[in-house]
């Protein structure tokens, strides 16, 4: 009530009027402030506008600019062109000059020519009077027509044209020898620096090391029984020196595969620690019975070493086989392994097929491998082996070819050629002595061998000493001592031998029975039914 009266009283009036200026106020106060706002959004707009039309500006500026830089690039390459067409002008107009000149210079000459032709003209038709002035005196003089005489002088220019060209041949061939003998002589020593050969040194006996004197004394057996059967079944020497410090065995013999047998029937032997003359026999047979898994395994590693495929199981049996040949002391594989590398560092020089050099080194002693009782030549041997083993062309000529029997007819063939007689000529290469002592012993077991009723032989102590085994179902005790002489006077007449020479005739007979214990079956007894 009173809050009424207090308006009626004039106040309430006042208060209305302040309240509505103060929404007026407020309502211009947020006018101000959005056109403010209004204001400044308008002030961005135009601001960015602004920018953008400084970077419009900006670019076409850049743009000008670069369209500037390609007007001057532009106007610099045609004013450069035109100097070069200026230049080439320039160039064109003195070369015009000078061919004006030089044309001027060849009229000139043509007239000087034209004139000296018709002098020469002149002169020739003199010459050729005073020609045929001559021809009829001479014809008038010498009883002698055109003809011949043309035919004299043609024959005699031909001779002296001749011996020109035979100097000049004889010459070129010299050149060319020496040119040849220079190219062949870089390539062999290129070849012999590429192939390093070890030492040959001939060896007869091969060594085995012991561990203690005990086994030394099971090798010799009591009274020497082991030691000598051992020697009599393999046909080897063992030399054991038991004076000095060195427990070694020495095994002796010219052969080197009856060596190789031996010395791995003793390491068997010593391995084993059994040692008695049945048991050596035995041992001797089973180690004789794994050589071709030997020789075959040797083969193979050569191959193998030569990076060489496709060869026939037969040539690498026989490959094998030349490891226990020798040749004037040389060992036949190493040497068919030296000619191989040859060839092929030669064929490698010359740019030819180095595996194909190679295989013709190797196989071309083949033949020195083939056991043919010597009824023929190691080169007829080895050519048939590989004709047999469908060996190549090539190779078949290179073995025929390599000792001169028959022509070469492919540059591989002379390459073997070459190879072998480097190999073979190389100092140390081969002993002399060495093949006629191997010689001197073959020959004595090959005398005792002819002999009916011989199963086999073997000489010991450089020939002094041989051993004769003979066939106990053919030959009886007297004529066992007829073979005995006979061997003695063949040797005798044949093979001339220092010293004395004994020669040891068995005849051995065995018996064997086998006993065999059979065990009788125990019977079992049927149980009774109760």
């Amino acid at each position: 009530m009173d809050f009424f009266q207090w308006l009626r009283g004039g106040y309430g009036y006042l208060l209305l009027f302040l309240v509505f200026f103060l929404i007026i106020l407020i309502l211009v106060f947020f006018t101000y402030l959005k056109r403010v706002h209004w204001g400044r959004l308008e002030l961005k707009r135009l601001l960015l506008s602004q920018k953008k039309q400084e970077n419009k500006l900006k670019i076409r500026e850049k743009r000008l600019e670069n369209a500037n830089k390609k007007i001057t690039i532009e106007w610099e390459k045609i004013e450069g062109k035109e100097r070069k067409i200026q230049q080439e002008e320039k160039r064109i107009s003195e070369f015009a000059n000078q061919l004006f000149r030089k044309e001027e210079l060849f009229t000139q000459q043509l007239a000087v020519s034209s004139q000296k032709e018709k002098s020469i003209q002149a002169e020739m038709e003199k010459v050729n009077e005073t020609k045929r002035w001559v021809t009829d005196k001479l014809e008038k003089a010498i009883p002698m027509s055109k003809e011949e005489a043309k035919k004299n002088l043609l024959s005699l220019l031909r001779e002296e044209v001749d011996q020109e060209l035979e100097w000049y041949k004889e010459e070129k061939i010299k050149q060319t020898e020496k040119v040849a003998k220079e190219e062949s002589t870089k390539v062999i020593c290129l070849a012999l620096e590429k192939c390093s050969s070890e030492l040959v040194f001939t060896k007869t006996t091969d060594t085995l090391w012991v561990e203690s004197p005990q086994i030394i004394s099971k090798i010799i057996g009591k009274e020497g029984r082991n030691i000598n059967a051992f020697q009599r079944v393999t046909g080897t020497e063992l030399i054991i020196d038991r004076e000095s410090d060195e427990l070694s065995v020495q095994i002796s013999s010219f052969n080197s595969l009856r060596r190789a047998v031996g010395l791995q029937t003793l390491h068997t032997l010593i391995k084993e620690a059994k040692f008695s003359p049945l048991h050596i026999e035995k041992t001797y047979q089973k180690v004789s019975s794994e050589v071709n898994e030997l020789i075959i395994r040797t083969g193979t590693e050569v191959l193998k070493e030569l990076e060489l495929n496709n060869v026939h199981p037969e040539l690498v049996k026989h490959l094998g086989r030349l490891k226990f040949r020798t040749s004037y002391g040389q060992n036949v594989l190493e040497h068919c392994l030296e000619v191989a590398k040859l060839a092929g560092s030669i064929a490698a020089e010359l740019d030819l097929d180095v595996l194909l050099a190679r295989r013709v080194g190797l196989f071309h002693d083949i033949g020195k491998a083939v056991e043919d009782n010597g009824s023929y030549s190691h080169v007829l041997s080895g050519v048939s082996l590989a004709k047999k083993c469908q060996e190549s062309e090539v190779v078949i000529n290179a073995i025929a070819s390599h000792h001169r029997d028959f022509p070469p007819n492919n540059l591989y063939s002379l390459i073997v050629l070459a190879a072998d007689k480097l190999s073979a000529a190389r100092p140390g290469a081969r002993g002399y002595q060495s093949e006629s002592y191997v010689e001197r012993m073959n020959s004595l077991e090959n005398i005792a061998n002819k002999f009916p009723g011989i199963k086999k032989s073997y000489a010991f102590q450089a020939g002094r000493e041989v051993w004769v085994f003979a066939d106990a179902e053919k030959l009886n005790d007297h004529k066992t001592w007829e073979v005995a002489r006979k061997i003695r006077e063949k040797i005798k007449k044949d093979i001339v031998i220092p010293g004395e020479v004994t020669i040891h005739v068995v005849r051995e007979k065995r018996f064997i029975q086998r006993l065999h214990h059979k065990k009788e079956k125990e019977k079992v007894k049927p149980r009774k039914k109760r």
